[in-house]
């Protein structure tokens, strides 16, 4: 267990240090100073930290007291995106900064997640339920302490986000969808949990959804709206002449 949680912490922190590097080498390119740069960055941080937590103070039981919580380790990946992208667009609007910064993050993103959900692997944190398929996974971390075979639900999400680093990074160099993939990957990624949750032991609420797939919907939604408003023209319909 011990080596588990020596692996888990080593493979965050690359993950931060992959992430941190591709977007400042990303960034590079951008008609910002060096203070604006980093204040991209801190918000963007700040935004995740904080939305990912969000789940677990509001909904959450607290054993003890509030700054407990905070430092404990519950957090929720989706709307810690969310939140990054919510805080960047705030820090950008104190500093005035009108620059699409949104591509510069998502390929240095979605690989430092897709690093990170092999730490929860190794860790046996964040796995699915009981399957009859032939990768299933024994987690001595599970209820039943590991005699059950599930789906590592870690490797799906680790292998979308690779997926994903590498097709968003092959399109950029095509200047495909300049300025547009960050609500890009969200709305992906958004579609992805929604579906993956249903081989993930969570707790179903209204109409048979979980409180992850009823976020996905949200946060997809919003990230179509904001699509919509940049790009006018793809909700008008085709006229036709008389």
């Amino acid at each position: 267990m011990i080596g588990s949680r020596i692996a888990y912490a080593f493979l965050m922190i690359a993950a931060a240090g992959v992430a941190t590097w591709l977007v400042r080498r990303q960034q590079v390119a951008l008609p910002l100073s060096r203070s604006e740069r980093w204040t991209i960055l801190a918000s963007a941080f700040v935004g995740a930290s904080f939305a990912a937590k969000m789940p677990f103070i509001l909904f959450s039981q607290p054993s003890g007291p509030w700054w407990a919580t905070w430092l404990g380790d519950g957090k929720t990946l989706l709307w810690g995106l969310a939140g990054g992208y919510v805080g960047v667009e705030v820090g950008k609007m104190m500093m005035d900064v009108r620059t699409r910064t949104g591509d510069t993050f998502v390929v240095g993103i979605a690989t430092a997640i897709g690093v990170g959900r092999i730490g929860c692997l190794l860790f046996g944190c964040c796995y699915g339920t009981p399957t009859d398929l032939p990768w299933g996974v024994r987690f001595m971390t599970a209820d039943d302490g590991g005699l059950i075979p599930r789906h590592p639900t870690q490797v799906y999400e680790s292998l979308f986000h690779f997926s994903f680093a590498v097709t968003a990074a092959i399109w950029m160099r095509r200047r495909a969808f300049v300025g547009d993939w960050m609500p890009i990957y969200l709305i992906a990624y958004c579609a992805f949990r929604f579906g993956s949750e249903f081989v993930r032991p969570e707790e179903r609420l209204l109409v048979g959804l979980t409180f992850y797939q009823w976020s996905s919907l949200a946060i997809a939604a919003s990230m179509m709206l904001i699509l919509a408003y940049r790009h006018p023209a793809i909700l008008r319909l085709p006229t036709t002449s008389s």
